[in-house]
């Protein structure tokens, strides 16, 4: 019996370690967690705005704060994102302002993305993390693709691929990912820590197989992964490490 109560315990804390309390919505619809959004323009326009509703979906307050990762960025352009009723400089990566969300609170009008790609063509990719200031772990991200199309831009894709999702999950010393491509080219996958630091970046060798990373040695909490060719995005998500 007593086994069975430490067993049950520690499920609780494990859960509580890392719940996830945070949800986004984009144009009244949720969003899934790590959901990529596209958005297109014209290379002349001034301005391209992704704007995002935050909600605390947990039974206490959070002081919410958010972190840019730029993927990969077109020369020349410029972004920049507003949060806690400010907007801060292109080279602000994570709001030095928190956002108090109530519990069940859903704020609306205070994150925007703003990309402006300067007559710049090409696909820029920007992540946006949210996450609860007093435990980082509990976070969402969304990644947008601003897109300034051009004629034969984008003839590189990779066009015909599978992916699975990353097992086992939690992962302790190791995370899995199954694939298949019909044409490999460049393609890559890297992994990311919470706050957008490079740990792991494997060149995938085989158009088919399975691609394993070594955790062992990384610290307990969440990491992001994004699958890329070359400068093509193909697929972003996010694992957690439990040692």
């Amino acid at each position: 019996m007593r086994k069975a109560i430490l067993v049950t315990l520690f499920v609780c804390v494990a859960a509580f370690i890392f719940a996830q309390n945070l949800s986004l919505s984009h144009e009244g619809t949720v969003l899934e967690p790590n959901e990529v959004i596209k958005i297109h323009g014209e290379a002349n326009n001034t301005e391209m705005i992704i704007e995002l509703d935050v909600t605390n979906n947990g039974s206490v307050a959070l002081d919410v704060l958010v972190k840019k990762v730029e993927n990969y960025i077109i020369d020349g352009s410029e972004n920049t994102f507003c949060w806690a009723g400010l907007c801060f400089a292109p080279f602000v990566y994570v709001s030095p302002y928190s956002v108090n969300i109530g519990a069940g609170v859903t704020h609306t009008d205070d994150f925007s993305g703003h990309y402006n790609p300067l007559s710049n063509e090409g696909e820029s990719s920007i992540s946006y993390v949210f996450f609860d200031a007093n435990n980082i772990n509990d976070s969402i991200m969304v990644t947008v693709l601003f897109t300034t199309l051009t004629s034969g831009f984008g003839e590189n894709i990779v066009a015909d691929y599978s992916i699975s999702n990353p097992y086992p999950n939690p992962a302790s010393s190791f995370v899995k990912f199954d694939y298949d491509f019909s044409v490999l080219g460049n393609t890559s996958m890297k992994i990311y820590s919470l706050v957008g630091s490079l740990v792991r970046e494997i060149k995938l060798t085989n158009n088919s197989g399975t691609l394993q990373v070594n955790t062992g040695n990384l610290e307990e909490g969440f990491y992001f992964y994004k699958l890329a060719n070359g400068s093509n995005e193909l697929k972003t998500g996010k694992f957690v490490v439990q040692h």
